[in-house]
């Protein structure tokens, strides 16, 4: 009873299985069908063929045409410049030819009148009544200085005539002493010196340079050609011996 009731339900299973095979089937041809009816009825895409056209370039253009026989080919005509004419310009000679070995005539000069009540001699800036040969700016009636007067730029500097230079000593030697020293001193109408300052001294230098001032024998300073007695300023410099 039981084997019956089983058979009749595998047979069950196994008739809808077929059936369903039998419509998956048919499902896929007729799907295929379908596909190749569409395809084979689907419409064609066209090409358009574009046409391409290739023009050859222009001809160059044709020469010129010779000219004619005989005929000559115009040349530019130079620009002609008008000339500016100038007049001769006459030239008139003189009547005198000077001569080359004349001098000009030379300017007359002025006469000095000098000064009312001046003497012949005098000089320029002197008073009425002074002496001749006197100095300008003196008193009229003294005498010439009897003392030493300040040397200035209106005498003639005394210069030496005889007597030693100033001699180094061991100490200067030792010590590479040089340099300049000025002394004072007061030079008679005789040239002797005496009477010396030291205004800017050098070191263990003073007592030799004083010696030698005083032991020099000079010509005296000069006014007006006239000597006189000055107070006058010596500058010595001194370099180490060689």
């Amino acid at each position: 009873m039981f084997d019956n009731i089983t058979a009749n339900r595998a047979k069950g299973r196994t008739g809808t299985s077929m059936l369903v095979s039998v419509l998956l089937h048919g499902a896929v041809i007729a799907a295929a069908f379908g596909f190749a009816y569409a395809r084979a009825h689907m419409p064609k895409k066209t090409e358009t063929a574009v046409a391409v056209q290739f023009h050859a370039p222009p001809p160059p253009p044709p020469p010129p045409p010779p000219p004619p026989a005989g005929h000559k080919p115009k040349t530019p005509r130079p620009t002609q410049t008008k000339k500016v004419i100038i007049p001769p310009q006459t030239v008139i000679q003189p009547t005198e030819v000077p001569k080359l070995d004349e001098k000009p005539p030379e300017p007359e000069e002025e006469e000095d009148e000098g000064v009312e009540g001046g003497v012949e001699g005098g000089v320029v800036g002197g008073v009425v009544g002074g002496v001749v040969g006197g100095q300008v700016g003196g008193v009229i009636g003294s005498t010439a200085p009897t003392g030493p007067v300040e040397f200035n730029d209106a005498m003639t500097p005394p210069q030496v005539i005889a007597g030693p230079n100033p001699q180094y000593t061991a100490q200067a030697l030792e010590h590479e002493v040089e340099g300049t020293m000025i002394v004072k001193c007061i030079v008679s109408v005789q040239g002797q010196v005496s009477n010396c300052r030291i205004l800017k001294s050098l070191p263990f230098m003073d007592r030799s340079v004083l010696d030698a001032l005083q032991k020099r024998k000079y010509s005296p300073a000069l006014l007006h050609g006239q000597p006189i007695e000055v107070d006058y300023t010596f500058k010595l410099k001194l370099t180490l011996p060689q």
